[in-house]
């Protein structure tokens, strides 16, 4: 057998050696920019303690799902589950190191090698892991998922991934072949081999992974499902033999010997439930409660924890009001500014929100990759073959967001709305707006959350000076996701993540390619030449940060000035966070994004000292 195996090994190799470049190394991780901070032979990432000692259960809220099948377009996959990626089920080739820029270690890949135009990568697995069944984890298993994925799964996932081919070598390697688009880099294969779960082939080799299930599957992870009830939890237990326990990236890790999702489909009811001490930890999004809703008595014993954590992993939009050009009445650039002047942030942030947030004026709001002043002429040389198609301010004006005094009934802005969509053949008649056909500019807001009204009453409010009638569409989580899904909305309150610090994402969100394809991020409906041939420019730029910061500005300043949507509140570099104080965690924090819970553990003796009663 062994024989037979090295046989062939030299066989394939010797049909791909063209491919393969004799001169490269194989890694053990990979670094977009710089060079990697941990050696081959290091212990452990420096924000965990492999010391922790493990135990205790740790209680979260869930959101509602309706399905455990992964890349799955149909049913809603629990969202909890994915935290951190690829989740606690199943392993992925690589993990990312949360204290560096862009880096990634070995995790089910003992090491790569990556070819010199990066049009083939090889995979060499660990021969040491296996799935919670026992049955080595093996080359098979990676093409199966990652032809499952380019093949067969939701849209997002098909085309974040350029696979061309992928060949099993022997049993532990593999050698990808990626097409050869231009600007292909690293990041194009990186992010999904590092976040992509791989699937079992031997268990959904007799299962259908185009249906929806419940039913526990297979996994690799340090989490199993112990216990599922549908609507109401979901429980994981450690596995004490975890394949990958050892693992440098991984000790100190995974030390909750059970984690229990509570699904709340109410926000105020998971609140209410977390100062109750029924949930352990919270992220909370909600200035006004984060300023006034946790002064109780908990607090002043030391009990309740606020704090902020890291995230400086997104750029883009923590909220945004995106509006579907797909739709007739929305695909004119004049309507959309005008409805971008009818919505007064300055009024919302003071009145709602007590001047918690600060505005963002760019897609890439907060790194150098922000577009501001006028066009450089590393811009200009991207855009001027466009100049026609562009809006005439992009090349004479800053882009700046209408801003209002804050008090409300701000008359400027409206009547400048009103002269747009007179521009655009809309006009009031007996207090509604109308189009020469008499068609009544109706704007429906599709949501998931009643949380959103706060944003949007205010708004509707306004449209209503204009003679725009507006509705909010509240749904439940699978109505919502099918209806996004088949792109049936006017507009929707989203958040729009790109990812950090290059927004990898981007293509996503704006390629043409996109722009029709179920389920796709491009929520907008852009199919935009000038958008593509930008996000070409970004993405061949690589490592080259004076061309990147050309092609991402002047992409900016093309996504504002055709007011796809309105950008309401940036993300933030720390998050805010509340806890009940029964836990141990590392002394350092990492850099870029706080490991919860990751590198945490429990403490009994804290957690002794709560007592709920009365608070």
């Amino acid at each position: 057998m062994l024989q037979n195996r090295v046989v062939l090994r030299l066989t394939v190799l010797l049909l791909v050696l063209p491919a393969v470049a004799e001169d490269r190394t194989w890694q053990h991780g990979v670094s977009m920019f710089g060079n990697l901070k941990y050696p081959p032979d290091f212990m452990h990432l420096e924000y965990a303690n492999p010391d922790a000692p493990k135990g205790g259960t740790l209680v979260l809220a869930g959101t509602y799902f309706t399905n455990l099948t992964p890349f799955l377009y149909r049913g809603v996959y629990p969202r909890f589950m994915l935290t951190p990626p690829p989740g606690p089920l199943y392993d992925s080739l690589f993990v990312p190191a949360n204290d560096e820029l862009y880096s990634v270690y070995g995790n089910l890949a003992e090491s790569i090698r990556i070819g010199n135009d990066l049009s083939t990568v090889e995979i060499r697995l660990r021969d040491n892991a296996y799935w919670h069944d026992g049955v080595p984890i093996t080359a098979k298993d990676v093409k199966f998922t990652f032809d499952h994925v380019t093949t067969s799964s939701m849209s997002g996932a098909r085309t974040s991934l350029p696979i061309e081919s992928i060949e099993i070598l022997d049993e532990s390697e593999l050698l990808f072949r990626f097409r050869r688009i231009s600007g292909l880099n690293k990041r194009d294969f990186m992010g999904p081999m590092t976040y992509f779960p791989i699937l079992p082939e031997h268990y959904w080799r007799k299962r259908d992974l185009s249906e929806t299930t419940l039913k526990a599957p297979l996994g690799s992870g340090p989490y199993r499902i112990a216990d599922l009830k549908q609507g109401s939890s979901i429980l994981l237990e450690r596995v004490p033999d975890y394949w990958g326990r050892h693992l440098s990236v991984n000790k100190g890790r995974h030390n909750f010997d059970f984690i229990r999702y509570d699904i709340y489909r109410d926000e105020t009811v998971a609140f209410e439930a977390f100062l109750k001490g029924l949930l352990d930890f919270r992220t909370e999004v909600d200035p006004y409660r984060w300023r006034t809703a946790y002064d109780v008595p908990a607090r002043d014993r030391g009990w309740l924890i606020m704090d902020q954590h890291n995230s400086q992993v997104r750029s883009g939009f923590q909220s945004a009001l995106v509006f579907n050009i797909r739709r007739d009445k929305l695909s004119d650039i004049r309507v959309r500014e005008a409805l971008m002047l009818a919505f007064d942030f300055e009024w919302t942030n003071r009145v709602v929100f007590i001047d918690f947030f600060g505005r963002p004026g760019s897609y890439f709001s907060g790194s150098p990759l922000a577009a501001r002043g006028l066009p450089s002429q590393g811009e200009l040389e991207l855009l001027e073959p466009f100049r026609q198609e562009l809006p005439a301010r992009l090349f004479s004006e800053p882009f700046v967001l209408p801003k209002t005094t804050g008090h409300g009934r701000y008359r400027p802005g409206l009547v400048r709305a009103r002269e747009l969509f007179k521009e655009a053949g809309w006009t009031i008649r007996d207090g509604v707006m109308m189009n020469t056909s008499g068609e009544a500019f109706t704007l429906e807001f599709l949501s998931d959350s009643p949380s959103k009204k706060r944003t949007l009453l205010p708004y509707m409010d306004q449209l209503r000076q204009l003679g725009i009638v507006s509705n909010i569409r509240l749904m439940d989580s699978a109505q919502y996701v099918n209806r996004t899904r088949r792109f049936d909305y006017d507009a929707l309150l989203v958040a729009v993540p790109f990812g950090f610090p290059v927004p990898s994402g981007i293509i996503r969100h704006f390629h043409s390619n996109a722009a029709n394809t179920r389920s796709s991020a491009n929520l907008v409906g852009v199919s935009s030449p000038v958008v593509d041939t930008l996000i070409v420019a970004l993405r061949e730029s690589g490592d080259d940060l004076e061309r990147l910061t050309a092609a991402a500005r002047a992409l900016d300043r093309t996504l504002l000035w055709r007011h796809y949507m309105i950008p309401i509140f940036g993300w933030q570099q720390q998050g805010n966070v509340v806890y009940w104080d029964k836990f141990g965690r590392p002394g350092i924090d990492a850099k870029y994004l706080t490991s919860f819970p990751d590198t945490w553990w429990w403490d009994g003796e804290r957690a002794s000292r709560i007592h709920l009663e009365g608070n």
